[in-house]
């Protein structure tokens, strides 16, 4: 975590116009025995760092949703688009999406959740999750509103295929999935990993097409956090005094 703070402020200093997300998967399990203090100190850094958007993953969601309601409320930018509570709510229980202003740009980041998440949820008898293949409406009217748009959730390979299928306009889809190990492209969608095992700092350079028929052009960035990196000693510090055992 000391070395991801230099790898992502070093990021956003770097690029014209920057966007930091989180795709899910990146809770602990509930029975892990270093679970609340991982827990405090990772939210906290996506706090503190400014983060843009979070996702919840499989992982995020083998927990209470008041948990997570708990954190948004305390400023964790969670977005969703298509998770509600009850059957006939038509208000999600998080932001759908958050906007942002990059060198001109409007820029959109929507969150989805893939239905096979909520397996685990102690809350899925009360929680709904609408198809995120149903939502032509919604995409079309928000499309129309911004000049960049980026999907964000643990989607697997042939799911974000889908995706793409069913909105081409979308610009980028950055995904959580642990199967999905490579960044590329189909049709004028990137589609971007971070749910690759090791410790990576990973970002991918954009430049948007000027029309919709041209290709996206991209490159896609990683960087391996080891001692090339300097640590953050607020984060250092931080995780030492916690007491958390380091991760092999």
């Amino acid at each position: 975590m000391a070395r991801r703070a230099t790898f992502v402020r070093n990021s956003k200093a770097d690029s014209v116009a920057t966007v930091t997300v989180e795709a899910g998967n990146f809770a602990t399990l509930a029975t892990d025995a270093e679970y609340n203090q991982r827990s405090n100190i990772l939210l906290s850094f996506y706090r503190d760092e400014h983060y843009d958007a979070v996702a919840l993953g499989q992982q995020e969601l083998n927990s209470p949703l008041a948990y997570w309601q708990g954190n948004a409320d305390k400023g964790l930018p969670i977005v969703c688009a298509n998770l509600f509570l009850g059957e006939r709510s038509k208000t999600p229980v998080f932001e759908p999406y958050r906007w942002y202003e990059r060198a001109g740009l409007r820029m959109a980041v929507v969150g989805l959740v893939m239905p096979r998440s909520l397996q685990g949820c102690p809350d899925s008898a009360s929680v709904r999750v609408d198809s995120p293949f149903k939502m032509q409406k919604f995409f079309k009217k928000l499309m129309k509103r911004t000049d960049h748009l980026t999907l964000i959730g643990d989607f697997n390979a042939a799911e974000a295929d889908s995706l793409v299928q069913l909105y081409p306009f979308v610009n980028l889809i950055v995904t959580s999935n642990g199967a999905v190990t490579a960044t590329r492209t189909l049709g004028n969608t990137v589609i971007s990993s971070c749910g690759a095992k090791g410790y990576f700092g990973d970002y991918v350079q954009m430049e948007l097409p000027e029309s919709k028929s041209d290709s996206v052009k991209f490159n896609s960035v990683r960087a391996t956090l080891d001692v090339k990196i300097p640590a953050d000693t607020f984060y250092e510090n931080r995780v030492k005094d916690s007491g958390i055992k380091p991760r092999k």
